[in-house]
C-alpha cells in the first residue's frame, strides 16, 4: 500500500494537517496507535475563540461544555485577582469529541484514518525519509510526525528532545459549586512548583481540574488540591501526560518529513497550551507539504520552507512567551503575595480586564507588552518585584 502523505498520530495536530492535505485531493493516510480518536485526554481543553477560528473550526455543541469570560487568579496565599470580560473568550471542550469532530472533517476531505495502528519505524534511505512501518510497509512521498513528546520517530533521526518539561495531571470532578464562566488558576510552589493548578467548569456542578509541577507526585498533590478547595467530591481520573515549557526547538524538518505540535516544542511556554499553536503549525506544514506534493520533491530544500514560515508566523510569540516564563520561575511565593496585593490595592483588576479585552490568549506578545508599558503596571512590577528582575523582562523582550 502507498499513500502520497503520511500523518502520524490522530491528534488535533495530525488531523488538522489531514485534513487541509486531503482538500487538495491528495492520499493522506493517518495512523493513530490508540484505537480511539481521541483518547486518552491529555489536555485540560480551554481553547480560545479566536484560535479555532484560526483552524478553521465552527464552535459546535458536539465537543463544547462551557463558555468562559474571565477568570480568577489565586496567589500562593490564597490573595484573589478577579478578571471578567463583557465576552465568551474561550471554550472548555470535551477533548475526545473535539478529536472526533476534526476527525469527521478530515475524513469527509478524503482522508483516511488508522486507529489501533502504531508506527513502529519510518522507512528511510540514505537519511531520507519515505514511509512507515505499522504492520506493513506504507511508503510515502511525505511523511509528517505528529507523534507527541515521546517522540521515539523524531528520535531516530537524531531530532532533540523539547525543554522544560513538566509533569501534567487532570481529572474530571462533579458535586462542586464553581463559578460559571470563570476558571481559576491557582499558584504557590507548594502545590506546582514550577507551573499552576486550574479549575475549568464543565457544567453547573462539575469541573475539570489538573496542576503541572517540577518534582514530586503531581496526584499526590492535586488530591490534597481538590481537597482544600472542595471538600468532599467525586473524582473521575487521573489522566497524566507531560506538559512543555521550553518553546520549540531549533529545526522542524528533514528530507521527506515535518514534525509538528508537541513532539517539537511548538506549544505555548505561558500555559503549556499545544492545541492552537501546534494547529497552527499545521496549516502551515499542510502548505508546504501541498507544495512538495506538487513538485514532487520532498527534499530539505523545499521542506524548510516550513520552518521559514511558522517561524516568520509565530516565532516572535514564542519567543515572548519564553522569556515571560522565564521570568515567572524566578518569582518567589513571598513576591507573589506582594504582587498580588499590591496591584488589588492599585486597582490592576480593572487594567487587566481592560488588557484581556482587547488582548488575544494564543498571540500573547502583544498583551505581555501592552501591560509592561502600562505605567500602573510598571509602577506595581518595579516595586514588587524590584528594577533588576523587570528590567531584564524589558530588556528580553526589547520594550
Amino acid at each position: 500500500m502507498k499513500t502520497e502523505a503520511a500523518i502520524v498520530g490522530g491528534g488535533p495536530t495530525g488531523l488538522t494537517a489531514a485534513r487541509e492535505i486531503a482538500r487538495y485531493g491528495y492520499e493522506v493516510t493517518v495512523f493513530e496507535e490508540h484505537p480511539t480518536i481521541g483518547e486518552p485526554n491529555h489536555c485540560a481543553g480551554i481553547l480560545s475563540v479566536e484560535g479555532l477560528e484560526r483552524l478553521g473550526v465552527k464552535p459546535s455543541t458536539d465537543f463544547i461544555q462551557h463558555q468562559i469570560k474571565g477568570g480568577t487568579v489565586f496567589a500562593p496565599n490564597g490573595t484573589a485577582l478577579r478578571i471578567k470580560g463583557s465576552r465568551t473568550r474561550a471554550y472548555i471542550v470535551d477533548r475526545a469529541a473535539f478529536d472526533r469532530h476534526l476527525a469527521e472533517a478530515a475524513h469527509d476531505h478524503g482522508a483516511v484514518i488508522k486507529t489501533g495502528s502504531r508506527v513502529k519505524q519510518l522507512l528511510t534511505s540514505e537519511g531520507n525519509v519515505q514511509g512507515v512501518l505499522t504492520h506493513e510497509e506504507t511508503p510515502s512521498d511525505i511523511v509528517i510526525d505528529c507523534e507527541g513528546l515521546r517522540g521515539r520517530l523524531a528520535d531516530s533521526m537524531t531530532f532533540p528532545k523539547p525543554k522544560g518539561i513538566l509533569s501534567g495531571i487532570n481529572v474530571e470532578v462533579s458535586n462542586v459549586q464553581v463559578e460559571q464562566g470563570m476558571v481559576e488558576v491557582w499558584f504557590g510552589s507548594r502545590l506546582a512548583p514550577g507551573f499552576f493548578a486550574w479549575v475549568a467548569p464543565t457544567g453547573e456542578n462539575s469541573a475539570r481540574c489538573g496542576l503541572g509541577c517540577r518534582g514530586g507526585d503531581p496526584w499526590l498533590r492535586l488530591n490534597s488540591f481538590l481537597k482544600d478547595r472542595f471538600g468532599e467530591c467525586t473524582v473521575k481520573g487521573p489522566e497524566r501526560w507531560p506538559i512543555i515549557t521550553g518553546g520549540p526547538i531549533d529545526k522542524t524538518h528533514c528530507s521527506g518529513m515535518l514534525l509538528v505540535g508537541d513532539v517539537v516544542g511548538q506549544v505555548k511556554p505561558t500555559t503549556a497550551g499545544g492545541v492552537i499553536m501546534g494547529g497552527l503549525c499545521a496549516l502551515e506544514a499542510a502548505v508546504i507539504a501541498v507544495q512538495a506534493l506538487e513538485e514532487g520533491d520532498s527534499s530539505r530544500r523545499v521542506l524548510a520552507r516550513y520552518d521559514e514560515n511558522w517561524r516568520r508566523k509565530l516565532g516572535k510569540e514564542f519567543s515572548t512567551m519564553l522569556h515571560a516564563r522565564r521570568i515567572a520561575d524566578k518569582i518567589s511565593d513571598g513576591r507573589m503575595d506582594r504582587l498580588f496585593s499590591a496591584s488589588r490595592k492599585a486597582g490592576l483588576e480593572e487594567t487587566a480586564m481592560a488588557l484581556i479585552e482587547d488582548g488575544d490568549m494564543d498571540m500573547q506578545s502583544g498583551i505581555i507588552r501592552k501591560a509592561l508599558t502600562n505605567p500602573s503596571v510598571l509602577k506595581v512590577g518595579a516595586s514588587v518585584l524590584g528594577r533588576t528582575l523587570f528590567s531584564e523582562l524589558k530588556v528580553l523582550l526589547d520594550i
